[in-house]
């Protein structure tokens, strides 16, 4: 090697040893600057995600501490207790939202981060989403009129960004992907088709099916964004991160499933949809507009499923079992959908750590992390549903302006 090297540098200038030497220099000092800029990022990530993490487990020992003072000794104090805490859960997700975000843009700008051409539009659909909802929020103050017509309006602006993430997406997947080979090799075109279609007739069938509960628009959109918040950050609370995307979490889908049981399947669908674009701005690994929608918004959008046993079945007079019954079903579902991601979409990555023509066990085996974070979420909210409290309280927030929705809520919370 050292001969061949040699043997070239024979045939070349003084000028040209010179600049080549130089071009070596800038190449490896500009990745060991990128190198170290990773490890910073990386290891303020984990630091934050933690300090949330310990925030969110000292609060929640100490709030139940004192809610156990209280229920002793004032229990008539309970009810406003209950606003403080949530008053102070809310500014925390909120925070913590604000700080990780804050921290993702300063990485993409000037660390690298995420393909800035894939984290614009989705942003975009993002803030267009969040808008939407605050404008309907406001809408609802007047009369239902007002909030289908603010509704008309941000469906309208989330189609043509969708359209528009869509179009970003696909060229990117043509520029980059396709033209470096490594992932097209092995990519699946039919079976992305299909595992999305697949899901995206799941999550309409559910929602269809789903039963309109009569509630209070404006709190449907509060108790909607502060669940979206609340995941958000908790989702920076990672135990453990894959390397191509996906972690374990401090049951960061929590927020999300009991939204989903207050406030029915057609909401919760909804809401959890909007929550996958936002893991797309999080934990950005896209290849393919296709494989996009099924490790995303149909991935999450599968976790507005979880309050499904809450309505029309026997079950919703018994929410412990209700509770575990749809978490269950919403995780597996999503399951099924990074199961199909990785099989038709990762297949490279399959073949890299020697499992050539087995990337259906591959996938199966890397996206069980979702089973894990599914024990951490049943864990904590069984505790949460065994709570009269608790119970009490999603009855109080699910009631309508001129009374309680249906006279069984109140009889679940007596269980």
């Amino acid at each position: 090697m050292l001969f061949n090297l040699l043997s070239s540098a024979e045939e070349l200038t003084p000028d040209e040893i010179i600049n080549g030497a130089g071009d070596q220099v800038v190449g490896a000092v500009s990745d060991k600057i990128e190198e170290v800029t990773d490890a910073i990022f990386d290891g303020l990530f984990n630091g934050m995600g933690f300090a949330i993490l310990y925030t969110v487990v000292a609060l929640a020992v100490l709030g139940f501490v004192v809610g156990l003072l209280i229920y002793r000794f004032k229990r008539e104090n309970l009810k406003d207790y209950a606003k403080v805490c949530f008053g102070v859960v809310a500014g925390l997700a909120i925070t913590a939202t604000v700080l990780m975000a804050y921290t993702t843009f300063y990485e993409i700008n000037y660390g690298g981060g995420s393909p800035d051409a894939l984290f614009k539009p989705i942003l975009s659909l993002v803030c267009i989403a969040l808008i939407g909802g605050c404008l309907m929020g406001v809408a609802s103050f007047f009369n239902k009129f007002a909030v289908k017509v603010a509704a008309v309006i941000t469906g309208a602006g989330l189609l043509a960004a969708f359209i528009a993430t869509m179009v970003f997406m696909t060229r990117y997947y043509n520029e980059v992907y396709q033209a470096d080979g490594y992932y097209s090799e092995y990519f699946e075109g039919n079976g992305l088709i299909v595992s999305v279609v697949i899901g995206l007739i799941v999550l309409i069938v559910a929602y269809i099916f789903g039963k309109k509960k009569e509630v209070n628009d404006t709190k449907a959109i509060v108790y909607g964004a502060v669940c979206i918040a609340m995941a958000f950050a908790l989702s920076y609370a990672r135990l453990f991160k894959l390397p191509q995307g996906g972690s374990v979490t401090f049951a960061s889908l929590l927020p999300l499933m009991v939204y989903c049981a207050m406030f029915g399947t057609r909401r919760g669908i909804i809401v959890c949809v909007i929550y996958g674009f936002l893991q797309a701005l999080q934990d950005t690994y896209i290849i393919h507009p296709l494989q996009f929608l099924l490790d995303y918004p149909l991935a999450f959008g599968m976790i507005g499923l979880s309050g499904i046993f809450f309505e029309r079945t026997p079950l919703k007079k018994k929410p412990v079992i209700a509770f575990v019954c749809g978490a269950v079903i919403a995780v597996v579902l999503r399951y099924a959908c990074h199961i199909c991601s990785g099989t038709f979409a990762f297949g490279a990555d399959a073949a890299y750590y020697g499992f050539e023509g087995k990337f259906f066990y591959y996938s199966l085996a890397y996206n069980s992390f979702t089973i894990v974070d599914l024990a951490i979420d049943i864990a904590a909210g069984v505790l949460l549903f065994l709570s009269k409290a608790f119970r009490n309280q999603m009855t109080l927030a699910t009631q309508m302006v001129n009374g309680v929705e249906e006279d069984e809520e109140t009889d679940a919370t007596e269980e």
